[in-house]
């Protein structure tokens, strides 16, 4: 016989302390060895009991552990009372074991040949009770009464005198052999010992990502994709879909033979689902898989289990990552191209991105494969419903995507989008935004190094609005359409991202499908000291203002008759005026057209004015203007150059765009508005 040494790792009170908290559980067993093994005392069994589940670190139950105990004393113990033993404390290695339990899943039986050629048969199950699931292989005469009992799912079944052993992913087994018993449905077996099979079931908007053995039932919301691929030479299939609960939605992805099976399967159709697992996708969103060991069941009517999907619409402020699944409304302010991208799989793939928006939030939404090609069938402004939508958040920041098991389809709903967040109102802000305001500093190009060791550009300036200033900048593609852009510029940016920079202060940054877009010049009454660009420091395209004094006036001054609604030149017939684009007879009002030469200290330039309030430039009234273009039966007056002498030497302050002119003036600017600094 092996001779045992044993070990004390406690003292003799604490042994006794300690046998006192689980003893009642393994008496049975203990009287056992002590019955078999007079040669021990009962504090030397406990001990090696205790020293037994200190080898299984946690992994062994009271009672797991006193039956390797009395197996490796060659001690044949009593089963427990038939059925009571617990799953958690089964251990590979026992002989003669009496446990119940609930069946989750029972697979087909199979038949094989055994190596002396008879035939035998086996039937697998899983079976669960309060303190967990074990596999289960019944075998031979086993297989006929199981099969007489019709569908095993849900019934509660009690098996005694089998025996343990690993199986091949390593968990423990239970096998009934030739000396177990089978029964279905005992009579005398409290059914409050398992949980009932409703409770098996995890609602789809609390399933933990990359978990398995996952019990779920739901509504399929949109309609099954099938797809076939060839991997390493074998043909496979996949069906992609989502299905949905009360608590949530989530993609749905059933491969090869689960795929065939549900090749028919119809929106709107349930499903129950046993054995899946969660993964998350190429791009980092949550889908359920359902595989080979997997068990689907197309159900004709709703179990009382499952709680039916409520049509919801969210709100973009109200999505979070633990939602996996959504419906929106939502008004597209920015589409991007398609673009071909390459995964870290090595596959290439489509996607378009937008920036949409309600009236609670701006997030970027991505559309990949084949939905990528409904880009071109957006216009930017309209709204649209989205189904099927996967949320991802990562640092605080949610991003949207639709792949193929979601839908898109224009809306007639007017959905009202978020406004312009002022500058000062950032720290505040949540998701992307739009803001606007000038240009204050030359954009800056340079190139950095991302943490992936790939080199980029970028660009930034300091934007700044009526509330205050920030840092903007703008990665990749975007750093050809901000670097152009000059100081003074009025823009509006639509998809921006807070982050903290490098000394904590707040910046906005870029997302690949910001929108920059520049903004007519807002003119004031008269400028700010830093709005005014010196004459030497014009640029063409420069929209500013400019001040100088005007020292010449060039060419052919004249007074304009004018539409009084819509500013065209008016025509003159029978005495009266019309404007042929409004297609009626006005009263009209005077425009003056002319140009002057100015300077500023720091060069000269020329000033071009078309059509602005005659008054500022001559003291001729317009009624007398217009009475005698009347007269003479044309719509203008040209103007000597003497009655605007009192012109010279004047002060102006002019907003307007600047252009070449190959004159020794080397720049005109095309006023917009012209302040006269003194009364004429």
């Amino acid at each position: 016989m092996r001779r045992l040494s044993f070990r004390f790792s406690r003292t003799r009170a604490e042994i006794h302390s300690g046998a006192n908290a689980f003893q009642s559980s393994i008496q049975p067993i203990v009287e056992d060895i002590l019955s078999k093994r007079p040669d021990l005392s009962q504090d030397q069994v406990l001990a090696l009991i205790d020293e037994k589940k200190k080898e299984g670190r946690g992994l062994l139950s009271d009672e797991g552990a006193a039956r390797l105990v009395a197996e490796e004393l060659l001690v044949q113990t009593r089963g427990t009372e038939l059925g009571r033993m617990q799953v958690k404390g089964l251990v590979s290695g026992l002989n003669d074991v009496s446990i119940s339990g609930r069946v989750l899943l029972a697979y087909p039986p199979q038949q094989f040949q055994r190596r002396d050629g008879t035939p035998g048969r086996v039937m697998r199950l899983v079976i669960v009770d309060k303190s967990g699931r074990v596999r289960c292989a019944l075998w031979d005469k086993h297989v006929d009464v199981l099969s007489r009992a019709g569908s095993l799912q849900g019934k509660v079944l009690r098996i005694g005198h089998a025996y343990t052993r690993q199986g091949l992913a390593g968990d423990t087994e239970v096998h009934a052999g030739d000396r177990a018993s089978i029964e279905v449905d005992p009579q005398d077996m409290p059914t409050a010992d398992f949980p009932e099979f409703r409770e098996l079931f995890t609602p789809l908007g609390k399933l933990a990502v990359d978990a398995y053995q996952l019990n779920v039932v739901g509504v399929i919301q949109a309609e099954p994709r099938h797809y076939t691929f060839q991997k390493e030479d074998r043909p496979g299939s996949v069906l992609r879909t989502v299905i949905a609960d009360e608590s949530g939605s989530m993609p749905l992805v059933a491969w090869n033979e689960r795929a065939e099976a549900l090749r028919e399967v119809k929106k709107g159709e349930i499903l129950q689902i046993l054995n899946a697992r969660t993964r998350l996708d190429n791009n980092a969103r949550p889908e359920l898989h359902v595989e080979s060991r997997s068990q689907i069941e197309i159900l004709q009517t709703p179990p009382d289990y499952l709680k039916l999907p409520v049509a919801k619409t969210y709100k973009l402020a109200d999505l979070t990552g633990q939602l996996a699944s959504v419906d929106l409304s939502v008004s597209v302010l920015v589409k991007g191209p398609i673009q071909e991208i390459k995964r870290a799989t090595g596959e290439t793939a489509k996607v378009a991105r937008l920036i949409v928006a309600d009236e609670s939030g701006i997030v970027s939404l991505s559309l990949w494969d084949d939905k990528a090609e409904l880009v071109n069938k957006l216009v930017e402004g309209e709204s649209v419903d989205v189904r099927g939508v996967s949320v991802r958040e990562r640092l605080g920041e949610i991003s949207l995507s639709v792949g193929r098991s979601g839908e898109l389809q224009k809306s007639t709903r007017r959905i009202e989008a978020k406004q312009v967040t002022k500058l000062d109102s950032i720290k505040n802000a949540k998701g992307l935004l739009i803001v606007e305001g000038s240009i204050s500093d030359q954009p800056s190009a340079r190139q950095v190094v991302t943490d992936k060791g790939e080199t980029v550009n970028l660009a930034s300036f300091t934007l700044r609005d009526d509330s205050g200033s920030a840092k903007a900048t703008f990665w990749r593609d975007q750093v050809a359409t901000v670097t152009p852009l000059r100081p003074g510029t009025r823009v509006r940016i639509t998809g921006l991202r807070v982050r903290a920079g490098l000394g904590g202060e707040l910046e906005l940054n870029s997302v690949p499908a910001t929108k920059i877009q520049t903004l007519e010049q807002p003119v004031t009454e008269r400028p700010a000291w830093e709005d005014i660009r010196h004459v030497i420091a014009l640029e063409p395209g420069l929209t500013t203002w400019v001040k100088g004094i005007i020292l010449e006036i060039l060419g052919d001054p004249k007074l304009l008759a004018l539409c009084e609604t819509c500013d065209s030149p008016l025509t003159v017939l029978a005495r009266k005026f019309n404007c042929s684009n409004c297609k009626s007879a006005k009263a009209g009002k005077v425009g003056f057209t002319g140009r002057f030469k100015i300077d500023d200290g720091t060069g000269v330039g020329e000033v071009t004015i078309s059509g602005l309030e005659s008054t500022k430039f001559t003291s001729r009234k317009p009624a007398d203007a217009l009475e005698q273009m009347l007269k003479e039966g044309a719509p203008q007056l040209v103007l000597e150059k003497g009655e605007l002498g009192a012109m010279i030497g004047k002060e102006i302050e002019v907003y307007g765009t600047a252009e070449r002119t190959g004159t020794t003036a080397k720049f005109e600017v095309k006023a917009k508005k012209v302040v006269v600094v003194g009364k004429l």
